[in-house]
């Protein structure tokens, strides 16, 4: 599939969530399946803070019950060349105009058993609230996903609220995951299980979460998100808690930074700019500017 047609858009817009078949062969999705487990397998990119645990402390004294790979391209750049990449990016610029930008790719992985169930939450409670967002992220499962091995769940048009009150699972700001802390009804929130090689693409803003992963598989997912350059917040708003995180993830990642691995990010994301105008350009450059200030700040 290359585009969606106008009935799926519109209920895109509506319920801020949509499942389709992406129309990849069984071939492509095994592939995919296979490069992202090799890369949990060996334990890739914990020391710089890629590889985490969303529902743990991540300080490697337990098993990880949600590992996760920010950017797995980094580690494996042969995903941006995957035929899925061009399908999302396809739909992304269909749904978000012709400036859309690649944002950022992720590995979800439950383990066997003791997959942990992800948190209620919206994505854009990670952001910065200063600015305001217009994402779309591609779920593609990598083997049939129901609810017995942790399938998606939205909140059908949560989108066209605002960001609510988030916090952390136990209360344990140590645990990189978010979770909701009401203003919605569970009763209203929709599962959705989906064949292998289908997709969901939910906006920044549309609540979601999933169970845990009781099946004797691992159950994995690659996430490839999409923007816009995020614009002043035409409200002011809070997140406090963004401040009050303190994860072992994010340490990591710094003191690798501090030793040499600024310069290595930067090249690497160098595969997510796209100079579609002015704006995006110096938006790109004012975000590595950033990067280098706030590790001269905390060193």
């Amino acid at each position: 599939m290359n585009r969606l047609d106008a009935a799926m858009v519109d209920r895109f817009r509506a319920d801020g969530f949509l499942p389709f078949d992406t129309g990849l062969p069984a071939s492509d999705i095994a592939a995919l399946r296979s490069t992202l487990m090799g890369l949990h397998n060996e334990n890739v990119g914990f020391e710089e803070g890629a590889l985490f645990d969303a529902m743990g402390v991540d300080d490697g004294s337990a098993p990880a019950r949600f590992p996760q790979i920010l950017h797995p391209r980094s580690f494996a750049p042969e995903l941006i060349g995957h035929r899925f990449y061009h399908v999302a990016r396809a739909i992304a610029e269909q749904l978000l105009g012709s400036e859309v930008r690649f944002k950022a790719d992720i590995s979800l992985m439950k383990p066997a058993r003791i997959g942990e169930a992800t948190p209620w939450h919206q994505d854009e409670a990670f952001q910065d609230p200063r600015f305001d967002y217009d994402e779309v992220s591609f779920w593609l499962a990598l083997q049939p996903v129901d609810k017995t091995n942790s399938c998606m769940a939205y909140l059908p048009g949560s989108h066209h609220g605002p960001v609510l009150p988030h916090g952390f699972p136990g209360g344990d700001s140590r645990i990189h995951a978010l979770e909701c802390v009401g203003g919605f009804d569970m009763r209203d929130t929709v599962a959705c299980p989906v064949p292998a090689g289908w997709c969901v693409i939910h906006t920044g803003r549309t609540l979601h979460g999933a169970g845990p992963n009781l099946s004797d598989g691992e159950r994995m997912a690659y996430v490839l998100i999409f923007d816009r350059v995020p614009t002043p917040a035409r409200a002011a708003r809070e997140f406090p808690w963004r401040a009050e995180h303190r994860t072992a993830r994010a340490q990591r990642e710094m003191a690798w930074r501090r030793n040499g691995g600024l310069l290595v990010h930067l090249w690497r994301q160098r595969t997510r700019m796209r100079v579609t105008s002015v704006r995006t350009l110096l938006f790109d450059i004012r975000r590595a500017a950033r990067a280098v200030r706030n590790l001269v700040l905390t060193d």
